[in-house]
């Protein structure tokens, strides 16, 4: 009797242990950045996956421009979205998008601007598509789901295609 009850706490702590390292889906969502590039792509060579909280995502509005930011290390990466004039972002897909410069006035075309290691094109020919663009009652966004193909100097050039999803 007394093997039984004692096999009957040993299986009754052990399960509790076992609980107690179950893994708990973390309360801290996860934002990510990735992109793959066709060989001869430019800025964007290559592949790179970023994910936070290890590596810093920030995304945000300014002036109408949505602005993706990533910060790995001694790596840095810059990818700015923004509507055709007379619009706002909003979701959906943006085709003929060409290079706009942070500074630059909008134009009948949308905007893609992307930036690695102080190397960007002056050229772009890009498309991207926002699923999901939310912002808190401030402005700020709290959720963004977007996907790029970005080609530099000719529109059917070596392509970069990336994705970007950002939770606050």
């Amino acid at each position: 009797m007394k093997s039984l009850l004692r096999t009957g706490v040993l299986a009754a702590s052990t399960l509790a242990l076992g609980l107690a390292f179950v893994p708990v889906a973390s309360a801290d969502p996860v934002s990510t950045v990735a992109y793959t590039s066709d060989d001869g792509a430019w800025p964007l060579k290559s592949f790179a996956n970023y994910s936070g909280p290890g590596d810093e995502i920030r995304v945000w509005v300014n002036e109408g421009i949505l602005k993706i930011d990533v910060q790995s290390g001694f790596e840095d990466l810059r990818v700015e979205l923004s509507a055709p004039a007379g619009e706002t972002l909003h979701t959906g897909t943006y085709t003929g998008a060409r290079f706009r410069w942070s500074s630059d006035p909008a134009t009948a075309n949308p905007g893609f601007f992307t930036v690695t290691g102080g190397f960007a094109c002056g050229d772009d020919y890009a498309e991207f598509t926002i699923d999901r663009l939310d912002r808190a009652a401030d402005g700020k966004v709290t959720d963004l789901d977007a996907t790029f193909v970005q080609h530099c100097g000719t529109p059917d050039g070596p392509a970069t295609h990336g994705e970007a999803h950002f939770h606050a």
